[in-house]
């Protein structure tokens, strides 16, 4: 018997949690159903309506809510259709629109928990005619916006008319004549303004609309691009002498081979990047083959090179750490039969760099319009020998003999590939990106 009692006790803390929770979703319901009687006495029956329905989601055994929902509706349906009315009598057919697909949307709301809200047997065809005279309403204040250049409140109008309105097909192509008309005269607007880029995009979604002299719409927007195009010298990465010396010597031709290849040679639109060979030799001639490149000397460059933009960048940064290191004393001995001693080293080296690139604008002497920083790490195996003197002199077998002759070699090898991996993608991404944020 003790055992059965046992296995009873995870039962009954279920049962005592679930009906916990209906207590709790059951309080919920009542809460609601009495804020929908306080806005009811209040004179706000489509409010109390919606209370109603919220509380008879909670709990469909509502019999008061049901019935309360019954009367609130009905009333809320005649305010509405009052409110509507007063609306068609002033000529604001679009008010009147967004006031009967207020109740559309409490009769959906009040059918989905099981209460029915009844409409006038003419509604349909007085929804129709009131969606209809909203949608011509939204075509003539879209057209007056156009012909006063606010492009931004005809596109307003007209996605109003779409979502709300249920156009017909003949009214959607009204609409969408209209739409292509605000969007040309947009594009033309920041094309002139020499948002270059802002009007390449609003002739874009001109054209995407078919037809309605979609070919103006192309020829603008080729116009946008010829004029917003860009031209940037991207110069290679140096970095100072005290740098340079702490990393591989293979770093900064791969570095900058694989930033060519993969990144400058690809640019994205509105850019025009100068051939980075050009780059790169223009940089030599000012003395800059892995050295920094300062933003003064970056810009002159840049000039030459007919560009309006330069981007000079530097390692400035570089941090290497040895873990788990081992070393292990081995005798040997000298080509002459002396006696002597080498170490063997092994653990792992962590190289972490730093890049910090500046776009330069070419024009301004060196002036600095954006800078930032982008960092990798590699994690590398080494082993390796040391010895005090000439280790050729020793007596060592061929094993041996490797770590002292590529002492350095391999692990150097991992540390370039990760870094260059790490630092081209990152560099690639993030310099585009503060190009392309100096054109509009």
């Amino acid at each position: 018997m003790r055992r059965t009692t046992t296995h009873l006790f995870p039962i009954r803390r279920a049962t005592v949690l679930a009906l916990a929770i209906l207590a709790a979703g059951c309080a919920s319901a009542n809460k609601r159903y009495e804020q929908g009687v306080e806005l009811e006495q209040r004179g706000r029956p489509a409010d109390a309506a919606q209370r109603y329905i919220d509380a008879l989601k909670k709990d469909r055994t509502l019999v008061d809510a049901r019935a309360r929902l019954q009367d609130a509706g009905a009333q809320a349906v005649s305010q509405y259709l009052g409110e509507a009315g007063g609306y068609e009598s002033a000529g604001r057919y679009a008010e009147a629109a967004d006031v009967l697909r207020r109740l559309d949307d409490l009769r959906a709301d009040a059918g989905a928990v099981g209460v029915p809200l009844s409409a006038p047997a003419d509604y349909d065809q007085r929804r129709r005619a009131t969606f209809d005279r909203a949608v011509d309403q939204a075509v003539n204040e879209a057209a007056g916006a156009v012909a006063r250049r606010d492009y931004s409140a005809a596109v307003g109008w007209l996605d109003r008319a779409v979502q709300r309105w249920d156009p017909t097909p003949a009214a959607r192509d009204r609409l969408v004549r209209t739409r292509y008309d605000a969007l040309y005269g947009w594009a033309q607007g920041e094309l002139s303004a020499g948002r270059y880029r802002a009007a390449y995009e609003r002739a874009a979604q001109a054209m995407s609309l078919g037809g309605f002299g979609s070919g103006d719409a192309e020829a603008l927007q080729r116009e946008a691009l010829r004029r917003g195009t860009v031209r940037v010298a991207i110069l290679p990465v140096g970095a100072r002498p005290a740098v340079r010396d702490t990393l591989p010597q293979d770093l900064f031709g791969e570095l900058n081979d694989e930033l060519a290849l993969n990144h400058w040679n690809r640019s994205p639109l509105w850019l025009d990047v100068v051939d980075p060979v050009a780059a790169g030799r223009e940089a030599r001639r000012h003395g800059g083959a892995r050295q920094a490149i300062d933003p003064s000397t970056g810009a002159q460059i840049g000039r030459q090179l007919g560009a309006r933009i330069a981007v000079v960048m530097e390692i400035d940064s570089v941090r290497r750490t040895e873990s788990d290191v081992v070393t292990q004393r081995r005798t040997v001995k000298t080509q002459a039969g002396a006696d002597t001693a080498y170490t063997v080293r092994e653990g792992r080296v962590e190289t972490w760099a730093r890049v910090t690139w500046r776009v330069v604008d070419a024009a301004g002497w060196g002036r600095v319009a954006d800078q930032g920083t982008v960092t990798a790490r590699s994690g590398a195996r080494f082993r390796h020998a040391e010895y005090r003197g000439d280790w050729h002199t020793l007596q060592l077998p061929f094993t041996d003999r490797v770590l002292f002759a590529e002492r350095g070699q391999s692990n150097n090898r991992e540390t370039t590939r990760e870094l260059v991996s790490g630092l081209s993608d990152r560099l690639g991404r993030e310099v585009y990106d503060a190009v392309l944020r100096r054109i509009e």
